[in-house]
């Protein structure tokens, strides 16, 4: 391996060769440095377990037989993030670990590349705090633009030509901020992912606080469609996390549902282990693919039927934001559009992790 030992030491990434035994053959410099203060001669000739363990436990890597002496060597090539656990009982930063088959005089060894992902994750962590930062100082001149307009429409008789031209720049101005709302709490999630806490909570007490906090004519267009013996049951939440995911997920709704539809929330509890909250509306436009139905949950991204309403607010951030907060508390979330006669029945639902 002369000529390929001098590339690999050159290579940031630590790499080693392993055998059948899980026992080390090569190691470059980079394994060297990391393992065992910068000595491959220490290093080669040592079984993996040796020499570090995965903290924490990690069932991918431990499913693929990295480790186990008596499995075959994987035959398909893999990667796993983790934290290593030295063997002097020092932890390391998370490390991508990669592996692949390869053939060495005609028998077969484990490539093993372990690559620190420390500085990448301090990079994407600034990247994200900016985004909390940048949402946070445009709120001051959009307050500022706020005020002039309310101020300016109070000046303006109701009749004249600019008045119409002023609604649309309220309503463009409360797109914004809705957007920004929006934006704040998913990179703020992103920024801390440990935000959230769970709770036990009833599900009558959940509805009962999210529905206090809806307006007049909000609440005028809901409709709860369950029995009481249903939300006795107990789940395991974050109270503030469930209100922003009935608020997204009933403004959806409420904007693709025609107006004089109520806006239905519904339970499923038959499951042993999840609760299914359903909220219904029922709407004018054709039903979408699965393909843009499932577009909804990215960031950005709008559907066709966003698209051609008018009224829709957001750039695709509301169902981004209620998928991301959805998965972090343990459920699930989807999506369907069922065609009744002319009208289409939009379904969402997400489920919640009984107590």
């Amino acid at each position: 391996m002369g000529m390929l030992q001098v590339a690999f030491d050159a290579a940031t990434d630590a790499m080693l060769v392993v055998d059948q035994q899980r026992r080390v053959h090569w190691a470059n410099q980079a394994a060297a440095t990391l393992l065992h203060r910068g000595v491959p001669i220490a290093v080669t000739n040592r079984e993996l377990s040796e020499l570090f363990t995965i903290a924490p436990d990690d069932r991918k890597l431990h499913q693929s037989g990295l480790f186990d002496r008596q499995a075959s060597l994987p035959d398909l090539a893999g990667q796993a993030q983790c934290v290593l656990q030295l063997a002097d009982g020092r932890c390391t930063t998370t490390q991508r670990l990669r592996w692949q088959r390869v053939e060495l005089v005609e028998s077969p060894f484990l490539l093993i590349s372990i690559r620190d992902l420390g500085p990448e994750e301090r990079a994407l962590h600034q990247q994200k705090q900016f985004m909390v930062d940048l949402t946070h100082e445009l709120r001051t001149p959009l307050a500022i633009v706020t005020g002039s307009l309310h101020r300016i429409s109070r000046l303006i008789d109701a009749q004249s030509p600019v008045s119409a031209r002023l609604d649309m720049a309220q309503e463009e101005v409360k797109r914004i901020h809705r957007l920004l709302d929006n934006l704040t709490v998913m990179t703020r999630l992103q920024v801390d992912s440990e935000g959230l806490g769970l709770v036990q909570a009833s599900l009558l007490d959940l509805f009962e606080g999210w529905k206090r906090g809806l307006d007049r004519p909000q609440a005028g267009r809901l409709q709860f469609d369950f029995e009481d013996s249903d939300v006795s049951v107990d789940v395991q939440v974050d109270v503030n996390a469930f209100y922003l995911v009935m608020d997204q997920v009933f403004d959806n709704g409420l904007r693709h549902g025609m107006e004089d539809q109520m806006i239905t929330v519904g339970l499923d509890v038959s499951d042993a282990e999840v609760v299914s909250v359903c909220v219904t509306s029922l709407g004018d436009e054709p039903p979408q693919s699965p393909e843009i139905l499932q577009s909804w949950k990215d960031p950005f991204r709008r559907g066709a039927l966003q698209r051609r309403v008018r009224s829709a607010e957001g750039a695709g951030l509301g169902l981004a934001l209620v998928s991301q907060l959805v998965d972090q508390l343990g459920g699930r979330l989807t999506f369907d559009q069922i065609a009744s006669g002319d009208r289409t029945m939009t379904k969402v639902v997400f489920t919640l992790k009984k107590s």
